[in-house]
C-alpha cells in the first residue's frame, strides 16, 4: 500500500516543496497534495517518477520495506546472486544485457537498464502487495 507519509518525509529530506516536487515529476501541486494527504495514491508511471525525483526505491514506498536507499534492492539482489554463483569464479561479461523470452540477449544502455529496474521493482511490489492481500483474505 502506497505510504503517504513517506512521500512528504522524501521530499521534505530533499528540501523540496510540494510545487517544485510537482515540477520535477511533471504534476501538478494539487496532485502532490493529494498523494501526501493520502486521498489518492499515485499510478504506475507516477510512482516511478517519484521514485526517481526523490532518490529512493519503491518498495520503501509501497511499504515493503523500510530502506529508503535507492540501491537497497539492488544490493540484496547483488549479494543474493554472489551467494548463489557457482565456484567456477566465471565472471559475467561487463555491460548491461537483457534476455527477452524466446529472443536472443539484447545490450542496452544506463537509461534503459534504469528504467527497466524500476519496472521490475514495480512489478515486485505489485507481486508482494498482492500475496500480502491473499493472506489477508484467507485469514
Amino acid at each position: 500500500m502506497f505510504r503517504a507519509d513517506r512521500l512528504t518525509e522524501r521530499r521534505k529530506h530533499h528540501k523540496l516543496t510540494q510545487e517544485q516536487l510537482a515540477h520535477k515529476v511533471n504534476l501538478t501541486k494539487a496532485a502532490i497534495s493529494n498523494y501526501e494527504q493520502g486521498r489518492s495514491a499515485p499510478p504506475h508511471e507516477t510512482l516511478a517518477a517519484l521514485v526517481d525525483a526523490l532518490h529512493t526505491n519503491a518498495d520503501y514506498m509501497l511499504d515493503l520495506s523500510d530502506n529508503p536507499d535507492p540501491k537497497a534492492l539492488q544490493n540484496e539482489s547483488s549479494s543474493a546472486s554472489k551467494g548463489s554463483a557457482s565456484g567456477n569464479g566465471a565472471q559475467p561479461e561487463s555491460g548491461v544485457y537483457i534476455a527477452y523470452l524466446g529472443g536472443p540477449p539484447e545490450e542496452m544502455d544506463e537509461e534503459e537498464a534504469e528504467h527497466l529496474k524500476r519496472e521490475l521493482e514495480m512489478f515486485r511490489a505489485f507481486k508482494e502487495k498482492r500475496r500480502r492481500d491473499r493472506e489477508s483474505l484467507n485469514e
